[in-house]
């Protein structure tokens, strides 16, 4: 063989091996909303992919229930009444809407029939039709719909993205996608199994229960990505990733690719599976890193764990020496990932840190910024402390560090200025 052909083969194979491995720790880097998003995007464009949605996933319950927690109830009422103007209403429109608002489920469903309410109120129906009519249009988009199909296509419209297709398997195949029946709606449709994925994507991002995690203040909700449980001393560390199991190869396409005589399609369906492998491999090596890691920490950090005392100084070094690793991809591992243990849920990267001088020891900067919480809850707030003085009481605990690393501290922890903090 020529050599310097032999030498540019060589190279070549060098650097798809590195696109491989790039390819692979960007995998590594999803959290669990990053991972689901990035799975169905491959879904949608990869035959041999095959997706398994949970039973319960957009199945029409004809339960009626009304059972919106009580605390939750006049959240939800204040909500939806703020986007009207009372005098726009006479007083008995109010107090029908008011009523009707009560009689939402706990999903935002209104499943009582205009009729049912006129008898139990004894207004005419069209009054009642009316005040439907008003409370159907307000926030979140799908509040007040009958059903799971008129909610789903009242945010098409809204977000005006309504097409014939799509207003068609939500009518008449939710049942089939709740199954994952891809096959029954292409054939009924008469349209490819990939043009029903698409479709079923944009389904997958409509809301199904207008109310589900309603609440009006900015409550930032957070799902683990892994979680760790203490047993007879022992941990037992999970990943909260059961649904990737529902993403596997599809027989009938790799038995489509062994069959195939076609030169052009048997390349194609061997390219798409060689894709499939690849990601079912990066998926499991993120899976086995992400517990290597985890174990690492605990062993590092097992009063804190346990809720008996501060983080220690670690470096991502540290762990990645422990695991015999790199640091880059421990650094990957923890990005955007959040653990949940006994005492609750803390961002993976907020356990590491470097180490600040204190008295001839080193104290981690999780220490400090509980040392400076308490200071901040101590203060008068008639008189709260500025960030200097905050240093000067931190240095006379033998922790030096300079003002602008105290309001840095305290920012990231969400505590406010002096002058917002002061009360009156």
């Amino acid at each position: 063989m020529d050599t310097s052909y032999r030498t540019s083969l060589e190279l070549n194979q060098k650097q798809q091996l590195s696109q491989s491995q790039i390819q692979s720790l960007n995998i590594l880097a999803l959290d669990n909303g990053e991972l689901s998003e990035f799975l169905q995007n491959e879904y949608i464009e990869n035959p041999i992919l095959d997706y398994s949605p949970p039973s319960s996933s957009y199945t029409v319950s004809e339960s009626q229930s009304f059972d919106i927690p009580a605390e939750n109830t006049e959240e939800v009422k204040t909500f939806l009444l703020d986007q009207l103007n009372q005098n726009d209403f006479t007083p008995m429109e109010w107090q029908t809407m008011k009523f009707m608002i009560d009689c939402l489920d706990s999903g935002g469903f209104f499943k009582i029939s205009v009729h049912e309410l006129s008898v139990l109120l004894t207004i005419p129906e069209h009054e009642i039709r009316m005040c439907y009519d008003v409370l159907s249009d307000l926030e979140p988009v799908g509040i007040f719909s009958e059903n799971l199909s008129q909610c789903l296509l009242k945010q098409l419209e809204v977000k005006g993205k309504k097409t014939d297709i799509l207003e068609t398997i939500i009518l008449d195949h939710l049942d089939d996608i709740a199954l994952g029946h891809i096959s029954t709606i292409s054939r009924k449709l008469k349209i490819s199994t990939a043009e029903v994925r698409k479709n079923i994507a944009v389904i997958r991002n409509l809301n199904s229960k207008p109310l589900q995690g309603f609440s009006t203040a900015r409550t930032e909700y957070i799902t683990p990505d892994i979680i760790v449980t203490y047993q007879e001393g022992q941990w037992d560390i999970r990943l909260n990733d059961d649904w990737v199991g529902n993403y596997s190869l599809n027989d009938y396409y790799v038995k489509m690719l062994r069959d195939a005589k076609d030169p052009e399609l048997k390349e194609y369906f061997q390219k798409k599976y060689k894709r499939c492998r690849f990601i079912i491999a990066s998926i499991d090596h993120r899976r086995q890193t992400m517990l290597k890691i985890t174990e690492a920490i605990l062993a590092r950090q097992p009063d804190f764990f346990l809720n008996h005392g501060c983080l220690k100084p670690m470096t991502m070094n540290n762990v990645a020496g422990d695991i015999n690793t790199h640091v880059s991809t421990v650094s990957r591992g923890i990005k955007g990932k959040y653990l949940q243990f006994p005492c609750g849920i803390v961002s993976m990267r907020s356990l590491f840190s470097g180490a600040a001088p204190a008295s001839g020891t080193s104290i981690s900067t999780g220490d400090i910024k509980t040392i400076l919480k308490k200071l901040v809850a101590s203060e008068d707030p008639r008189k709260p402390y500025s960030d200097q003085k905050l240093c000067t009481l931190l240095k006379e605990k033998g922790i030096s560090i300079s003002r602008r690393t105290v309001a840095k501290y305290r920012e990231q922890m969400g505590i406010k200025g002096t002058y917002d903090r002061k009360e009156t």
